[in-house]
């Protein structure tokens, strides 16, 4: 029977909405203890090995065993979010201090002075503006793999991007694909292709040139789906993905503009632009001449913003305050980096990981040879949920699938690879990804929706990846 047009709007079914992040989270830290009681807990031997990027802890393939059961209980979920914490201490500290470095810049007027020079420079020509900014993250990320600074360029891009007429989805999706797709099909990313390589016994960073090919291509099919989806929003603001946040964001801009609509920007603030416009390039230059960690990156981010705060005439008191208030603005996402990783913690603290570890190793063996770098990496993909992060899932994967390869015959450098674009192609897609969830919150774009979005792409990019990795079986490229 169809509606009663007479009822009332409001007393119709609600349309579904994705839980809050919170919720997601929880469900999937019950849903992995209850696995603890149902997966054989087992483990592999494990040896440290001297590798070019500093000791690992690598496993020793052949060596799987069941142990005694260690089931995940009450008492063992209360440590699992604090244990989470101290697990993604890295990117919970890189969350805080690029939050105290966006705070001083943003409150220092040094952001509405970037946007309103970028949107007088751009006019008409707005849209240039995705593919030139997808392209340049996308290029950093490549060499220097950190996608967590997707966190640092969102809080620039959002009002950007609504001023040019886009929508919160536009300017997370900028964010988020130019580092995470440049560091997933990067060609000197230590913790995946780097480490992968040592484990393979192959050439450091080897087999570049295919994958520099591969890398263009994704990001060209990247760019025009971004185009895509931002010039429909821009024909009809109504059909966004996340119309109702932008309404809200809009509306916060928009009293912004009006409380500064004649202000005019001093010289010491115009100094203090330039000196960021010099400091970020070095910073970037220094993560990738001397390999710096979250802490090192998270660091150099506070000392900028600070520099930038005092010349733009800061006093101590106030750069205080101002971190203070960015740090704030980033708890709620840095808090989701130790959540995420509680997944990871309660499948660790059940022994159970070893295991799926165990029957990945098992159903390769049944793949079709020319298939089995194509199945590695969506097999590795799905690991990601599990085990996020590049040199965690590549220190436990590849001693097992490396040998596995050569007793199939399996080009060394295909592994390599589908070990690499699987094993972060997922970043951007499953809530156990901290950085993610952690640039979804501050865009406050719904988890449901940014799926919506991304799910398309990522099914083209996978096809593109498994093309590439075939034809890098069959003709061994890289060795």
């Amino acid at each position: 029977m169809s509606p009663d047009p007479q009822v009332p709007a409001g007393t119709r079914r609600k349309k579904f909405r994705m839980p809050d992040i919170y919720i997601v989270l929880a469900v999937f830290i019950l849903f992995v203890a209850a696995l603890t009681y149902i997966i054989p807990a087992g483990q592999y031997d494990r040896q440290a090995v001297q590798t070019a990027h500093g000791m690992q802890t690598l496993v020793v393939s052949g060596t799987y065993h069941q142990i005694e059961q260690q089931p995940v209980g009450l008492m063992g979920l209360v440590p699992a979010i604090p244990n989470g914490l101290k697990r993604a201490a890295g990117i919970v500290f890189l969350t805080f201090m690029v939050g105290g470095c966006m705070g001083l810049i943003k409150r220092a007027g040094l952001i509405d002075m970037g946007v309103h020079k970028l949107n007088s420079a751009v006019g008409d020509k707005g849209f240039m503006v995705i593919p030139i900014l997808i392209a340049i993250s996308t290029g950093l990320a490549a060499f220097i793999g950190v996608p967590e600074l997707s966190l640092a360029y969102l809080p620039v891009l959002l009002p950007l991007f609504y001023r040019l007429g886009y929508d919160g989805m536009t300017a997370t999706a900028v964010a988020l694909l130019g580092p995470c797709m440049g560091f997933t099909f990067g060609l000197t990313i230590p913790g995946s292709v780097g480490v992968g390589q040592q484990i393979a016994q192959l050439p450091m960073f080897s087999g570049s040139g295919f994958r520099a090919v591969v890398l263009l291509i994704v990001l060209v099919v990247a760019v025009a789906y971004v185009m895509r989806y931002a010039a429909k929003i821009k024909r009809d603001p109504r059909l966004s993905l996340t119309y109702d946040s932008d309404q809200e964001m809009r509306a916060v801009l928009a009293a912004d503009d009006t409380n500064h609509a004649e202000q005019v920007f001093t010289a010491r603030q115009k100094r203090a632009g330039i000196a960021c416009l010099i400091m970020f390039p070095i910073a970037i230059a220094m993560i990738l001449a001397k390999n710096l960690g979250f802490e090192s990156i998270g660091g150099l981010f506070l000392i900028i913003g600070i520099v930038a705060a005092a010349l733009a005439g800061k006093s101590p008191q106030q750069i205080c305050d101002d971190i203070n208030g960015g740090m704030r603005d980033m708890m709620v996402a840095a808090l989701l980096c130790g959540v995420a990783s509680a997944i990871a913690v309660v499948m660790d603290s059940g022994m159970i990981t070893d295991t799926l570890v165990f029957w990945l190793e098992s159903m390769m063996r049944s793949v079709p040879p020319e298939m089995t770098a194509v199945a590695i990496f969506w097999e590795q993909s799905l690991f990601n949920f599990l085990i996020p992060g590049a040199t965690a899932l590549t220190v436990l994967t590849m001693p097992i699938i490396s040998p596995l390869a050569s007793l199939l015959d399996i080009s060394q450098q295909a592994v390599v690879s589908a070990n690499a674009w699987g094993g972060q192609l997922t970043d951007i897609f499953f809530p156990t990804s901290g950085f993610f969830v952690a640039t979804l919150t501050i865009a406050r774009v719904e988890f449901g929706k940014w799926l919506r979005f991304y799910t398309p792409l990522m099914l083209m990019l996978g096809g593109i990846a498994s093309v590439a990795l075939y034809l890098m079986q069959a003709s061994s490229v890289g060795g």
